[in-house]
């Protein structure tokens, strides 16, 4: 018997192979970010998300232990679309002014362009407030993305000559993710008032007051 001829029974109705589980986790994933950013984090059901993925309840639960966890790991995956990430890749820019535009042009479009995610984001927050379990998963996220992100920006200003000490740069990491964070719910709330070019020329002044020497 060929390899071939075993496939096509497989294929005619033979066993089915088990998805993998990185597979799994990735399409349950994908599944609830797409419920969370249509409905919300509090309305989100876990049978809903696993009957958009094609998986059962019973799915989300041998990956997640619960929704917390679940929205906990998005969390997570998004810290590498973050000013950190940015401004790591940007080595092939030498002067200060070219840094600052770049990097607040970037954040400036995920602003605009990436409104329900962060309305989600903004949902969890009020959310972290009133819920013990969901206060400590966004605490320790919050924290992981400060700490990341002034790390970024202490590399980034010591080769403008400034200081390189990452504890000098957590009041400015706070101040760009809160202006990050400020900016998507003015936009989010009067999109037409706000344009992409305020939203760059917000982020840009935090940016320059935390990279000049």
């Amino acid at each position: 018997m060929t390899i071939m001829d075993t496939d096509s029974r497989g294929a005619a109705g033979g066993p089915r192979r088990r998805p993998r589980r990185e597979d799994v986790r990735a399409g349950l994933l994908a599944a609830a970010l797409e419920v969370f950013e249509e409905i919300g984090y509090v309305a989100a059901r876990l049978d809903t998300i696993a009957q958009r993925a094609g998986y059962t309840k019973g799915a989300v639960y041998s990956n997640f232990g619960s929704k917390q966890e679940l929205f906990a790991t998005l969390l997570g995956e998004r810290l590498a679309d973050t000013a950190a990430d940015v401004l790591s890749r940007v080595d092939h820019l030498t002067s200060l002014e070219e840094t600052v535009l770049h990097a607040a042009r970037h954040l400036a479009r995920g602003v605009v362009r990436e409104q329900r995610w962060h309305a989600l984001v903004v949902e969890f927050a009020l959310q972290a407030g009133r819920d013990p379990d969901v206060g400590q998963v966004f605490r320790e996220h919050r924290r992981t993305r400060r700490a990341l992100l002034a790390s970024t920006l202490a590399e980034r200003a010591a080769a403008f000559g400034a200081p390189s000490d990452p504890a000098h740069y957590t009041v400015f990491a706070t101040i760009l993710l809160a202006t990050v964070n400020g900016m998507a719910v003015e936009c989010a709330a009067d999109p037409e008032a706000i344009t992409e070019e305020q939203v760059t020329e917000s982020i840009a002044a935090v940016l320059h007051a935390a990279l000049a020497p």
